[in-house]
């Protein structure tokens, strides 16, 4: 006889309260998140895109002070060029002075403009964090390049939190947070450097891991406390009067409001204030529901979409779940593994895994607030969506 879970009891809301309470120890699993020093939290800067572009010119420009020289320069360059050597010259770019650079933020509204004269060469960085390419900033930004710097060779990074396809993907090629992050953490490792420095680097590495890039031990402790404590936690959430709350409830309405146009399948009574999953009609035919409840999520489907909510920004994830998962469907989530986590070691033990997500989507003001979440909600819909048809476009062809 299968071991029932806490979450398969009935029991009250007081006592639910009451074992939260008694086991309050569990957060403490979230204290290396939560309680460590950090000077850009401190300045309220670790989710501001510019704060990022500043940071990323100190640590790109080989000439400035933190004692990296030109290695986290060298080592993107040497991961551009590795994922696509066909575009770049691999003596011609791997070789080049990078001292010679000199480093430009905002130059004719490009985030980050690194110019050599003495290798004739400009390497242009676009970064988005919270926000999308809009009004074909890419292509304009190409074609200010060659317009001012003709004989100059070009490289055009795209740089994003997963990997976002550029619009002038042609010319841009892609560049990840998640890259950034790796190849600083080896060299925080590898070089000495100054204690201020270092505290420095440690303290963005962290914003890094917990803000932009998806840290897949923090998801796997937050779903094991909320798993545990589910009704607590939803009682706390629900009972809680702030602008979160609102927030959450114009997601919410969005979201019916989507499914009731026919865009997507929502089922608000299936919603909590911490977890505003849907699911698409296309996804249903793929990854089909479960006879009975017994999902990584303690309902029928194998996967689910949701919207992730911090202050007033908004993003998209798309998830599957490893439960109780037949093998006919098993073997579908391992065709989707194999194309967008390829070296993912961890492809069959898993509760959750999370294939992609879009951006971070600021709710811009309106004179109507649920218009304005509306309007995201959409926006983040419309471009899981495209994902979510590319996904299924690759897999018949794979096939």
């Amino acid at each position: 006889m299968p071991i029932m879970s806490t979450a398969d009891i009935q029991i009250s809301d007081e006592e639910a309260l009451q074992n939260f309470l008694l086991d309050i120890d569990c957060l403490d699993e979230l204290l290396p998140w939560t309680k460590r020093f950090n000077l850009f939290d401190i300045l309220k800067i670790s989710r501001t895109e510019i704060r990022h572009s500043n940071m990323l010119g100190w640590l790109l420009n080989p000439n400035e002070n933190h004692g990296l020289g030109d290695a986290l320069l060298k080592s993107i360059l040497q991961d551009v060029v590795r994922a696509d050597s066909s575009r770049y010259d691999v003596f011609e770019t791997l070789l080049m002075d990078l001292y010679s650079f000199s480093v430009y933020r905002e130059w004719k509204n490009i985030d980050l403009l690194l110019i050599s004269s003495t290798e004739r060469c400009a390497i242009a960085i676009e970064n988005k964090i919270g926000s999308h390419e809009h009004d074909n900033q890419l292509a304009r930004y190409r074609k200010t390049l060659e317009s001012d710097y003709p004989q100059y060779r070009k490289i055009y990074l795209y740089l994003t939190p997963d990997g976002e396809e550029p619009s002038d993907a042609e010319n841009w090629s892609t560049l990840t947070y998640e890259n950034v992050m790796e190849f600083l953490s080896e060299l925080r490792n590898s070089i000495e450097m100054t204690p201020d420095v270092a505290l420095v680097i440690d303290n963005y590495l962290d914003v890094l891991r917990r803000d932009i890039v998806e840290d897949q031990k923090l998801v796997e402790v937050c779903n094991k406390i909320y798993a545990k404590h589910k009704k607590a936690l939803d009682l706390i959430f629900e009972h809680k009067t702030d602008s979160r709350t609102q927030l959450i409830e114009a997601v919410r309405a969005a979201l019916t409001r989507l499914s009731e146009e026919g865009v997507i399948e929502f089922f608000r009574e299936e919603s909590t204030n911490t977890f505003l999953q849907f699911y698409t009609a296309k996804m249903n035919d793929y990854l089909i529901p479960l006879q009975t409840p017994n999902s990584s999520w303690g309902n029928e489907h194998v996967y689910n979409y949701w919207i992730g909510i911090r202050e007033d920004q908004l993003c998209g994830v798309f998830e599957i779940g490893g439960w109780n998962i037949p093998d006919e469907e098993m073997e579908k989530m391992q065709r989707i593994i194999d194309l967008t986590k390829p070296s993912d070691k961890r492809r069959e033990s898993f509760r959750y895994k999370r294939i992609f997500r879009t951006g971070w989507h600021q709710v811009e003001e309106a004179d109507s607030y649920d218009d304005a979440v509306y309007n995201c909600v959409k926006r983040i819909v419309a471009t899981l969506l495209k994902k979510e048809e590319n996904l299924l476009k690759q897999l018949e062809n794979k096939s």
